[in-house]
């Protein structure tokens, strides 16, 4: 099943996604975790769409591919941490500044330099704590699409710091278009991770295409590396990080084709949909 939120005719109406058409499930308030039955009703086209958790809880974006740590580090002229390779580390971000598929993106008023970060967030529908590897399967409500700006010249100030991202990354974060859930993809998990293909376009050209199983950490490491006696909670969101080759910084150490106002970037995947946003 495919679920979101969205606006239409000026009222956010939750959806589900079936063959080309926004099918009616109620109104925003109803829990968007709890999958409704399939309606009849067709919304028609969205206005645009919202973020598909309205108010989701912890968001923890972790740095789990191998090939984009690597060439970040390169292109900041270190070499790969060896310790990168013992936990598979995260920071938390901003759930406060998210946006859905078709809305418009400030570049922020405190940078020149904006990057896009294509990602996968792993949408949590049960709260655990101390989960087994093996078991975090049964904890992911379903997968979703998500676009981690960055504000670059600002970010290298603060890695500097060594405390981890922060008003660099919190102006914005693009979810969606809707959250496809674990009984549309379980087929596609291989035990490390779930075979699925994402590109990425700005203005309409190719930018990037990687798969989700070319990840390091395997996602059941990465839940239950976040439990570790701590509470994941139903409507939690777990980051992937940057697939390789997803950003701008990987790609360019002297940052000279940095995002400009006007630029549309579109995340797509075959399975997860499309998350396209406007830099305005």
């Amino acid at each position: 099943m495919k679920i979101g939120r969205g606006v239409f005719s000026g009222e956010v109406r939750r959806f589900i996604y079936m063959d080309g058409k926004y099918l009616d499930a109620g109104n925003s308030s109803e829990d968007l975790l709890v999958s409704p039955e399939i309606p009849d009703e067709n919304l028609g086209k969205p206005e645009y769409l919202l973020p598909p958790v309205e108010k989701p809880g912890q968001i923890r974006d972790f740095y789990a591919f191998e090939e984009h740590a690597a060439n970040s580090r390169k292109n900041r002229g270190l070499e790969m941490e060896p310790e990168w390779y013992n936990i598979p580390v995260y920071y938390y971000t901003s759930n406060s500044s998210l946006y859905g598929s078709m809305q418009e993106i400030t570049y922020p008023s405190f940078s020149s330099a904006m990057d896009l970060e294509v990602e996968v967030g792993i949408i949590i529908g049960k709260d655990g704590k101390n989960i087994s590897k093996e078991d975090a399967l049964s904890y992911i409500y379903g997968l979703t699409l998500m676009n981690d700006w960055s504000a670059r010249d600002l970010w290298r100030k603060e890695a500097r710091l060594n405390l981890g991202p922060s008003k660099s990354k919190d102006f914005a974060t693009s979810i969606g278009p809707y959250i496809t859930t674990i009984d549309e993809i379980e087929h596609l998990w291989n035990g490390h991770s779930f075979k699925i293909n994402v590109k990425s376009f700005i203005n309409g050209m190719k930018f990037s295409d990687s798969g989700l199983d070319e990840i390091y950490w395997s996602i059941g490491k990465i839940i239950s590396y976040a439990s570790m006696d701590s509470n994941i909670r139903k409507g939690d969101i777990i980051m992937t990080g940057t697939f390789p080759g997803g950003c701008i910084f990987e790609k360019y150490s002297e940052g000279k084709d940095w995002l400009r106002k006007g630029d549309t970037v579109t995340i797509k995947s075959d399975v997860l949909g499309e998350l396209r946003n406007e830099v305005i």
